[in-house]
């Protein structure tokens, strides 16, 4: 992938010219490997049912399906980032980049909650009961996800450590930082990975077209910010609304219609949704064709390098 330096940045000059020195394909995106998160996915999962055997836990029963894949998930991401970070020369900070200052970006976060939110009320609406005739099995499927109200304060603190902070540093980490540059980097065509990348997330949730579209958001928020500290902050806000029973937009529906049916609610969910990922695709599209995040910052840290190496 040839990478060009040129164009708006959120941080320095945006006419600055690319380093003479800098070799793109020195960049730790060309050596990294996706396909052996696969590999370490096998190893995680043997690890975990291996525990569960050691111990005599009953998935499901002693532990909860939802920790058990963060646990694989978890033990994947430890086992592949070591690896990269050792044999591959992976940049953390270069992935994640630095916590924004400005308010903007926070606000498209915040935003795209919103959009997100609205898109999986217009779902299950619209979408589950249509589904629930044609193909039930599908339809339970959406459900699966669905997060019963916690039972004490220690089902609290488990669901915020897994849903709201573990999952977006996870998913985030692996899908956005990982998995899409990497893509991006070695088909160039940011388009096209930025889609390859959503479909493996979207499998792994039950809402599957809310799931894609919310990749779709999360990608397009990191690479116009720079930062991964945007979609992680995006997810984990998701997350904890979810977890705190959603956003009241049925309600206040309700309250204002005094009381429409569920399918006008379903309707004007999926019309505010449009309009807000439309105003986001236009805000933060440009960004899919600009240099990557991780190249951008590895390029930042190797200047004082080079510097001091002429």
């Amino acid at each position: 992938m040839t990478l060009l330096f040129e164009g708006e940045s959120p941080e320095g000059d945006a006419n600055e010219p690319p380093d003479a020195d800098f070799d793109s394909s020195s960049t730790a995106l060309a050596r990294i490997r996706v396909r052996h998160l696969a590999l370490w996915a096998a190893l995680s999962l043997f690890g975990v049912v291996g525990l569960l055997i050691a111990f005599g836990l009953e998935p499901g029963g002693d532990v909860s399906k939802r920790t058990l894949g963060i646990g694989v998930i978890g033990l994947m991401t430890v086992g592949w980032l070591s690896y990269a970070l050792w044999e591959q020369e992976l940049d953390l900070y270069a992935l994640f980049g630095p916590l924004p200052s400005w308010p903007s970006a926070w606000g498209l976060a915040l935003a795209g909650v919103l959009a997100v939110d609205l898109l999986n009320s217009a779902e299950f609406h619209l979408l589950v009961p249509w589904l629930e005739q044609v193909a039930p099995w599908l339809a339970e499927r959406y459900v699966m996800n669905a997060v019963e109200a916690p039972a004490g304060a220690s089902a609290y603190l488990r669901l915020i450590a897994s849903g709201v902070i573990a999952a977006p540093l996870l998913e985030e980490f692996l899908f956005r930082g990982v998995v899409y540059q990497r893509w991006a980097y070695a088909w160039d065509r940011p388009a096209l990975a930025l889609g390859a990348a959503a479909v493996p997330f979207a499998l792994l949730h039950g809402h599957v077209l809310g799931a894609f579209v919310f990749a779709g958001v999360t990608t397009l928020l990191y690479l116009h910010t720079r930062s991964l500290w945007v979609p992680i902050g995006m997810h984990a806000v998701g997350n904890a609304s979810a977890l705190l029973g959603g956003i009241p937009t049925e309600s206040g529906f309700e309250f204002v219609t005094g009381g429409a049916s569920t399918g006008a609610f379903g309707w004007v969910c999926l019309a505010v949704s449009g309009l807000l990922l439309a105003w986001l695709l236009r805000r933060c599209g440009p960004a899919l064709y600009e240099p990557l995040p991780y190249a951008v910052h590895e390029r930042a840290a190797n200047r004082p390098r080079a510097a001091r190496n002429p």
